[in-house]
């Protein structure tokens, strides 16, 4: 599915095994592992050491790459390198924004813990505004190597084309996954309250489940447009934490979602939902960008 995939790499295990889960996932695909030299931050300096911090910087930035081309050897896979300098999240971004790079896999964490995690700053930014598909990997290389991927997909749906656009997406790319679809019931009321049967409150949460019926019977129908068989689910409550918890709690291998929701309007509030299930969800998190037919 993905011809092009970017690598971000920063020493992180995290970042490594973004390799790794490309390897599983991506097996035809071209894979450019990218270091990028932020100079600013030289936490190896030592007294009397000759080098600036730029040279000190490239030479870890090398190390790094020669280990993604390791491991990629070892799983028989070749890969390209490319080394940049300047601001993380920039330089990723405008390697993401070149014609032949359809899809970007981060790790989660940065590598030092006297900084930010790399999801808090680098990811976070590059998640917000990345121009292609995005995956988050916020495990380790053993426990992605552990996940018999592409396992159980999770995908959230809402309605919107992005979200149908992530039904087609996980469907095409991973044909031989189990999928359940699942859309979260966000009401202004306990669901089970007894008491608002036959009142205005009891039509509104008529009214929500009679959405969700909808919106799963066509997100359903993308899939089987393209030969998928799914399952569907409905759970009630906040949508980013109810995603997480359900992924979790149901043994779910990743979770793929669109990265924006129903409506231009509503993007400030269904980014926010992808970002918050990136930023807690303990599996990999996928977030698609574009149209069921463009993906």
């Amino acid at each position: 599915m993905s011809r092009h995939v970017l690598v971000p790499i920063d020493g992180a295990e995290q970042s490594y095994a973004g390799l790794e889960y490309c390897f599983a996932s991506f097996p035809n695909a071209t894979l450019t592992a990218l270091h990028v030299v932020d100079p600013s931050h030289d936490n190896y300096a030592s007294v009397g050491d000759s080098d600036t911090p730029e040279k000190r910087a490239e030479a870890r930035g090398e190390q790094f790459l020669e280990r993604a081309i390791d491991l990629a050897d070892d799983h028989g896979h070749e890969i390209k390198t490319e080394l940049r300098t300047g601001r993380p999240h920039s330089e990723i971004l405008s390697v993401a924004s070149e014609d032949d790079i359809d899809h970007l896999v981060l790790g989660s964490h940065g590598r030092s813990p006297i900084r930010s995690p790399f999801l808090g700053r680098v990811s976070e930014a590059v998640v917000r505004r990345s121009p292609v598909s995005t995956t988050i990997v916020p495990e380790t290389p053993p426990a992605i190597r552990d996940r018999d991927l592409p396992g159980r997909i999770l995908v959230a749906v809402d309605g919107s084309e992005q979200a149908e656009a992530a039904v087609a997406y996980a469907v095409e790319a991973f044909p031989d996954a189990s999928h359940t679809l699942l859309n979260v019931i966000d009401l202004p009321l306990d669901h089970d309250r007894a008491d608002v049967e036959g009142t205005y409150l009891d039509k509104i949460r008529t009214a929500h489940e009679s959405s969700a019926e909808e919106i799963l019977e066509s997100a359903a129908a993308v899939a089987a447009e393209r030969g998928g068989d799914v399952e569907t689910a409905t759970v009630y409550g906040t949508p980013a934490a109810e995603i997480v918890d359900y992924a979790d709690g149901e043994g779910y291998d990743q979770i793929i979602m669109g990265s924006h929701g129903r409506s231009l309007a509503a993007r400030l509030v269904t980014g926010s939902v992808a970002e918050r299930v990136t930023r807690d969800s303990p599996q990999t998190v996928t977030l698609i960008r574009g149209e069921p037919g463009a993906v």
